[in-house]
């Protein structure tokens, strides 16, 4: 296999002669002219050595040995082995000038009960990932076709399994991102492989919920940046997963992307990456995080992910690291900075203690994290705000009401507060200007006092924003509330007066998003 992703082939010494032994009627070959055949194993190329799991170790051995009518000869199980592949030797008589095709298995913890060729063939390995890699890496190898000599017979084994290596490179990102990856690990990892052909999951439950993770201390040297901006290294573990070329003519990487309705998207294998995200304009929420995924393959088309290869990918986040399309990166975990905050009132006036008003905040842009604004009073003697915005008159004079985004941006806005104690008042709830969303029920509320002025809720601005269609209405018994029921986008006035001794009125702005 020729891959520009450190693929590298196993070279076989294949030995070929023809066939001149005797058999008998079950096949197998009557044992004449017996010479004493030396099996021992070495490792094809394809990886390089890494700390965990260690990828040259071997505990156990399945070892077949088939005549050439595929009839089994011979089969032995070596466990406990716990040493370098180079120190492994197994024996048996084979005829001379007969060909025989010898199989072997590594690392499979368990004698495999086969006894053909064809089963042989057909057998799926299931591995307890990632448990397995105590015992050591799966491998296997195969020459076929060969005779016994003089010479020992070297069987090179491959590994099962694909390795990716994954560096971060942040020199092109933006001075002001913080990018800090948590996590990283491999979806759509196999639970099994068929060793002695290619392989490639066909059924989505044939993979593992969760496959091979590095996490926390495990992804520091991915957080780490040498002098030319690149990251240290790390590597994840996976069964061949061979899908193919299934964008084929596709030369950009950017765009190796399947729609969401092809259903081949389940069964292929990718690298998911979790980072800390910040910037002047996003930020992580709390215990959610920019999601970066990556399909591994020979080219843009291309979705194979083959035995015993290293896939060797730099992730290369450009400007605000936030480009590309939908499904790559994932940005539901990050929350735009406020830009500017602006309040409904700009001042009030409290004409008695224990009187109330709710303050909206309204951000832009309308996606910002109105979760991490915070209130405060400069006079709490004069009124109190709560987390929500609602103040509260304490005491006669005037103070500051401030919103303020704790999340950095620098954005505040504030309300003039004024309280002075009066005989008569009117007041409007839950304020003077409402905004709100098409289909929802809003309440409008006027206390005044004292109750025996006379009241006008103004049915002639209800009737006719009811009449333009934007909302229908209904009088609430005391006679000075009503509940709007919204029903189309669009903007309205509402009109209420209390008559002698307060003589006074007020207009309420309603805006329906």
């Amino acid at each position: 296999m020729v891959s520009m992703l450190l693929v590298s082939s196993m070279a076989a010494a294949v030995l070929s002669t023809s066939c001149s032994g005797i058999f008998d009627e079950r096949g197998s070959v009557v044992r004449q002219n017996a010479k004493h055949a030396v099996i021992r194993f070495g490792i094809a190329g394809g990886m390089t050595k890494a700390q965990d799991p260690d990828e040259s170790h071997i505990s156990d051995m399945n070892i077949f040995v088939f005549n050439a009518l595929g009839v089994l000869e011979g089969r032995t199980f070596m466990s406990g082995l716990n040493g370098s592949v180079e120190s492994i030797r197994w024996s048996m008589d084979l005829l001379e000038n007969v060909e025989y095709s010898i199989y072997a298995c590594a690392n499979f913890g368990y004698a495999m009960n086969i006894n053909s060729h064809e089963e042989l063939m057909n057998f799926r390995y299931h591995i307890a990932y990632p448990d397995d890699y105590s015992i050591g890496m799966p491998m296997c190898g195969v020459l076929e076709k060969i005779t016994v000599s003089d010479e020992d017979i070297l069987i090179p084994l491959e590994r099962l399994m694909a390795k990716i290596s994954i560096r971060i490179d942040r020199s092109r990102l933006d001075s002001d991102v913080e990018f800090n990856v948590k996590s990283i690990k491999v979806e759509g990892c196999p639970r099994t492989i068929t060793p002695f052909h290619r392989s490639h999951i066909s059924d989505p439950l044939d993979f593992f919920p969760s496959g091979f993770l590095r996490k926390d201390y495990e992804t520091d040297i991915l957080n780490t940046n040498h002098n030319d901006g690149v990251s240290g290294e790390v590597c994840l573990y996976m069964l061949e997963n061979m899908q193919g070329d299934l964008l084929p003519g596709n030369t950009d990487e950017s765009l190796k992307v399947l729609p969401e309705n092809d259903g081949r998207r389940e069964l292929c294998s990718y690298i998911e990456i979790k980072s800390e995200y910040l910037s002047d304009s996003h930020y992580s929420k709390d215990g959610e995080y920019l999601v970066y995924r990556f399909y591994p393959g020979e080219n843009p088309g291309n979705f194979d992910v083959c035995r015993n290869c290293e896939y060797k990918i730099c992730i290369i986040p450009d400007g605000s690291g936030l480009n590309g399309t939908e499904w790559r990166i994932d940005k539901t975990g990050l929350e735009s900075f406020p830009k500017t905050l602006e309040l409904s009132y700009s001042s009030l006036n409290f004409s008695y203690i224990g009187e109330t008003t709710t303050i909206h905040p309204y951000l832009t842009p309308e996606d910002s994290g109105g979760d991490r604004l915070f209130w405060d009073s400069d006079d709490k003697n004069v009124a109190t705000v709560s987390s929500d915005g609602t103040v509260t008159a304490r005491g006669e004079g005037s103070c500051r009401i401030i919103c303020y985004s704790a999340d950095g941006s620098g954005c505040s806005a504030e309300c003039i507060v004024n309280v002075k104690q009066s005989a008569y008042y009117m007041k409007i709830f839950p304020g003077n200007f409402i905004r709100c969303k098409k289909g929802d029920t809003v309440e409008i509320a006027c206390s005044y006092f004292p109750p025996t002025a006379a009241f006008d809720i103004g049915i002639e601005e209800l009737e006719y924003d009811k009449n333009r269609g934007i909302y229908d209405y209904a009088i609430g018994k005391d006679g000075s509330s009503v509940t709007l029921y919204t029903k189309e986008r669009g903007s309205g006035l509402l009109y209420m007066e209390a008559g002698y001794p307060i003589n006074y009125s007020e207009l309420i702005v309603l805006v329906i998003d």
